[in-house]
């Protein structure tokens, strides 16, 4: 079909351009075993799973991306095609063909060996965006913007092992906000706009009918939340990790270790951004630098499903700063591993130059959380999440003056999934609640926060993200998402209303915050719709656009400040 080339007669100046044509125009070429893969979190296969498991009528044991072609086969079984709608049923062929890509096509110009093979793909994107109003943070999250140019590769060896890589030509988010503009685009066209944190994904990973390894660099979601996840979630634009995992049909353990570089100086807002004496005893009286690689968050995940409706989920960590790679953090049957550990950490001590303690922190910080999922019905599932950093009772907090103040965040969804004509359809609502201190501990080292340096190497300006919900902490909200998909449109409406306190991406912790909800102060409330489009013009091709808009009340946490926008986008894909 695809013809064979003879390269090794070829003269040099005709060898070149025919390995660039096989190297940027080739379709997928897999020789050998069946290729080992992994599906992670923005995939669209992820859908296609959720839109089969809820007509089928079961929950997920654990919807923890990403996933093993072996564990993505394993929540298959069990589903019969022929009791799924025709949408439904043309995605669950659709999995099974991604998850065992056929191995007909010969190889042109690669080398064949038993049980190797090798995919290699081209993806171009052109994305522009406007919004009438910069005070209105953008509708899209920056990072979702994808890459100019990208040169996924996959090799695969023995059907269990994959290395990918992926080469990109893309445009560092950060320059959607610094310094705000009217408009966006994911064309880098000056040089210090190019990502130079390229590839944001490259792993190693392996696995088999019961088990899964990676290591590198790829995105992380554990839950079903739709607007976010509570303790890990793909806010982040990458996490560089190993993950281990071992699942059964009903059983799963989890193990993820994350090296997560700090720089707290930049990360400290007020009320300590501006407290000289604080910031020089920050650089001058700890012993401790402000920014340090040996900082890792340790997280053990257990999935138990009973009766194939109702799923439940443990998870256990902990953030160490200022540590290297401990083995004690790694015993899976040991718990409250932070309580046993933190007094091994020297205290994180702030001292004015009359040695004045300023404040006391922890090194060393932990998070659990518990997730849920019914699916009372086939095509309907109730889930929920709750996260924990710190629990402190009111009992606590009367009789003990240095009791840390409480970090609790909680998540409530509904979800239809099914067919309406030939069109997939699906449907969400969620409840989110987040107290002031979630993802916030008593130092920054400690606290669960992300970041990576932007590409403008001259100044050096450092990117922060929680690891959990991208909407942050001290918030409400409220979201609902309607969404249809064709043969080859498919359209997208979501609608929130968020109410959002004072504490945003700061290290500003500080005890008189104790009594205060959620929400706190005098909250400004963001009204938002979104209606997104998208047309796959070709097979390869797909055109895509949103436009909505944002009303903000009490805008800046000022009474009376109304703030109002209007965003629209356009983006042409391309993969081959």
């Amino acid at each position: 079909m695809y013809g064979m080339y003879g390269a090794r007669g070829l003269k040099t100046r005709t060898r070149l351009p025919l390995l660039a044509a096989l190297f940027f125009l080739v379709p997928p070429l897999f020789t050998g075993a069946d290729p080992f893969t992994m599906i992670s979190p923005g995939d669209p296969l992820l859908e296609d799973l959720r839109l089969v498991v809820r007509e089928g009528g079961k929950s997920f044991l654990s919807l923890t991306p990403p996933l093993s072609r072996d564990e993505a086969r394993q929540i298959l079984e069990g589903i019969d095609p022929a009791s799924l709608s025709l949408p439904a049923r043309e995605r669950y062929r659709r999995i099974l063909d991604n998850l065992a890509p056929a191995l007909t096509y010969e190889s042109p110009g690669f080398a064949e060996s038993s049980g190797f093979a090798a995919a290699i793909h081209l993806k171009a994107a052109l994305e522009g965006r406007f919004r009438a109003n910069t005070a209105v943070p953008w509708l899209k999250k920056d990072n979702t913007s994808q890459a100019l140019l990208g040169l996924p590769i996959h090799l695969f060896f023995a059907g269990a092992l994959e290395l990918f890589a992926e080469p990109l030509a893309a445009a560092d988010p950060w320059y959607y906000n610094h310094p705000p503009s009217s408009w966006g685009t994911n064309v880098p066209w000056e040089a210090q706009r190019f990502d130079l944190n390229m590839p944001l994904r490259a792993f190693a990973a392996a696995g088999g009918p019961w088990w899964s390894f990676q290591l590198g660099r790829d995105t992380l979601s554990f839950g079903p939340g739709r607007t976010g996840n509570l303790a890990v979630s793909n806010n982040p634009d990458y996490y560089d990790f190993v993950r281990v995992g071992l699942f059964s049909q009903n059983f799963k353990y989890s193990l993820l270790v994350s090296q997560t570089p700090m720089n707290a100086e930049k990360l400290i807002g007020e009320p300590f951004k501006s407290n000289q004496e604080f910031m020089r005893g920050l650089r001058e009286t700890t012993g401790y630098d402000v920014e340090t690689p040996h900082r890792y968050l340790y997280l053990h995940r257990f999935d138990a499903r009973f009766f194939t409706k109702l799923s439940i989920g443990l998870s256990e960590g902990v953030m160490a700063g200022y540590s290297p790679l401990e083995l004690r953090y790694l015993n899976p049957l040991m718990i409250f591993h932070s309580f046993f550990s933190w007094k091994d950490y020297p205290s994180w001590e702030i001292k004015d130059n009359n040695s004045n303690l300023l404040h006391e922190g922890d090194l060393n910080g932990s998070i659990f959380s518990l997730d849920l999922e019914w699916a009372f019905l086939p095509h309907w599932a109730l889930y929920g999440q709750i996260v924990i950093n710190e629990f402190s009772t009111p009992y606590e907090q009367e009789r003990f003056p240095d009791q840390p103040p409480p970090g609790m965040g909680y998540l409530l969804g509904a979800e239809y999934a099914g067919a309406l004509a030939n069109w997939a359809f699906s449907c969400y609502a969620e409840l989110v609640y987040t107290d002031p201190y979630l993802y916030i501990l008593s130092s920054p080292f400690a606290s669960m926060i992300w970041m990576r340096r932007s590409s403008d190497l001259g100044t050096k300006d450092l990117r922060y993200a929680y690891f959990g919900h991208g909407e942050g902490r001290d918030m409400f909200l409220a979201a609902l998402g309607v969404s249809a998909a064709g043969e080859k449109l498919a359209l997208a409406l979501d609608l929130s209303l968020k109410r959002q306190g004072e504490h945003g991406l700061a290290w500003d912790w500080d005890k008189r915050y104790n009594s205060q909800n959620s929400p706190s102060g005098n909250p400004e409330t963001l009204i938002r719709t979104l209606l997104s489009v998208e047309y796959r013009l070709l097979p390869s091709l797909t055109l895509s656009g949103h436009a909505g808009g944002t009303l903000i009340f009490d805008a800046g946490h000022v009474r009376g400040n109304r703030e109002y926008g209007f965003e629209a986008g356009l983006k042409a894909a391309y993969y081959y």
